[in-house]
């Protein structure tokens, strides 16, 4: 049996919902045909082609630095081996050994050409991050023991002090004062007007007023920022429709939606509480905060907790380890041949090994001296990295922005691997001269009798090269715990709004 005050229930909900859907399309149309819209909207856009046009120009420069490079690397080489078959004739001089790309001890220190690369990612036009300020190739030494130094032109300091201006910085530093632009205008303005009380008097409650109109400004402003970024990438030509950048484009694509998503209700939570003044105060103070205070905050506790190591006391270090005489040097050399039975021969003939083969032994000596002030400050290092990623979780601007510079590949992690792997590929390269260094010091017979050259080491095309990573390997596992974090931030922010108390006319 139907109560008898069902029906009239039944048709003030359906006139509810008639008037919700009116009130939609009204908001959506105007919205829609507010210039001002249009205004921050192309503005926006020209800002994200500007800066994906800026991003892919540093990643195409970066790109032809390493191509040259390698030209570079390989033109060397190649020369090498015409000297080698030029100096294998008779000859009434024998050239000296570092100037003998036939001599191994010689070639390792004085004529390898070996470099390790970072090469941009097909996504690098993202960010610039951090790759104007680290080296992406550098040139090895077999007496590598710390980090080394960059291996790049230098930029002008004030340059560099000025940030670059790329779609990052776009989406991470503009995008949300547009967002509060177009958000906090309309809602705050017609609260000052008195015109939000007759369209709230039309709604069962003024929280459904303020959802409604933060859904028209959601369906809004989150598609027309995936759009205008996927178009901003493909005016600057930077390949994000390939099938190897789908899997991080798409959690890209996530991570700012829910980016988008958290400014809109935040910008309608604020709005729909006081006056378009008052809005646009706070909303500049909490985008002020989360860009800029909470950054510099952190990093000040960050430079207080682990202060930086001294570079002058690890120079000074290293200075002291490496002051030997040349009668040190011999000792060092001839005790570490005599622990190698297949090169004890050598110590025999100690003064008349070259210096670069008695640098072996030093090297290795060099290392353990200076290895417990390596290892503390990979430590410190290490310790103020893990902090400092903690302390980004409290800004999802900070967030945001780590997550470009990951799928760009720009960030610090991957040049972390990429310092790792430089070290791994020196090693590499010791593995592969040392011995035979060793094996002509212990055996300094000349290969070809009479020839300028001593052709002992003619193996030029089996030396090591570096294998470049992959940039975009692991980077959606990598990204994807801070896509749920600003989800989750956006739907904190929404039910923050829709469980709304205090909200009034």
């Amino acid at each position: 049996m139907v109560r008898p005050g069902r029906p009239c229930r039944l048709a003030r909900s359906e006139r509810s919902a008639a008037m919700t859907r009116a009130l939609f399309l009204i908001e959506l149309a105007m919205l829609l045909k507010a210039r001002f819209t249009w205004i921050i909207g192309a503005l926006l856009f020209a800002a994200l082609a500007w800066g994906a046009v800026n991003g892919q120009a540093n990643a195409d420069q970066q790109q032809a630095t390493v191509d040259r490079v390698k030209m570079h690397a390989a033109a060397k080489v190649a020369r090498q081996q015409a000297d080698v078959a030029r100096y294998s004739r008779p000859a009434g001089t024998l050239l000296p050994y570092w100037q003998d790309p036939s001599d191994a001890a010689g070639y390792m220190r004085y004529g390898l050409t070996a470099y390790a690369l970072k090469p941009p990612s097909p996504l690098a036009g993202l960010a610039i991050g951090q790759s104007r300020l680290l080296p992406f190739y550098i040139k090895t030494d077999l007496d590598y023991v710390a980090p080394p130094a960059a291996a790049f032109d230098f930029i002008n300091p004030r340059i560099l002090s000025l940030g670059d201006f790329d779609l990052a910085f776009v989406l991470v530093y503009v995008l949300p004062l547009a967002l509060i632009a177009i958000g906090a205008s309309r809602l705050a303005a017609e609260r000052d007007s008195g015109a939000l009380r007759l369209m709230a008097a039309q709604l069962p409650s003024f929280r459904q007023l303020v959802m409604l109109k933060f859904s028209v400004a959601a369906i809004v402003c989150v598609p027309f920022t995936l759009v205008a970024t996927v178009l901003a990438l493909l005016v600057a030509d930077t390949p994000c429709c390939s099938m190897q950048a789908l899997d991080t484009m798409l959690l890209l694509g996530a991570a700012l939606a829910g980016f988008t998503l958290f400014w809109v209700a935040l910008t309608a939570l604020v709005a729909s509480r006081i006056g378009v003044v008052g809005s646009y105060l706070r909303l500049v103070s909490v985008w002020i905060g989360f860009t800029f205070f909470v950054p510099a905050a952190g990093a000040l506790l960050i430079d207080m907790a682990y202060p930086a190591p001294s570079p002058l006391l690890y120079l000074d270090d290293l200075r002291r380890a490496n002051d030997f005489t040349p009668a040190n040097r011999d000792a060092l050399f001839v005790r570490f041949a005599r622990a190698e039975p297949a090169y004890a021969s050598a110590a025999e003939r100690v003064g008349k090994v070259s210096y670069a083969t008695k640098q072996i032994a030093v090297q290795r000596v060099v290392e353990r001296q200076v290895e417990e002030r390596v290892a503390a400050a990979a430590r410190q290092s290490e310790d103020a990295a893990g902090r400092a990623a903690a302390l980004r979780w409290l800004s999802p601007a900070m967030v945001f922005d780590t997550l470009l510079q990951r799928a760009a590949g720009s960030g610090v992690e991957r040049h972390k691997r990429f310092l790792q792997r430089t070290k791994d590929y020196t090693d590499e390269l010791r593995a592969f001269f040392w011995p035979r260094a060793l094996a002509e010091a212990a055996n300094p017979a000349n290969a070809c009798q009479g020839c300028a050259a001593r052709l002992n080491f003619t193996d030029h095309d089996k030396i090591p090269r570096f294998q470049a990573d992959r940039p975009l390997d692991g980077v959606a596992g990598s990204i994807g715990g801070a896509v749920g974090y600003l989800w989750m931030l956006a739907g904190a922010v929404v039910l923050m709004l829709w469980s709304g108390r205090r909200f009034r006319v």
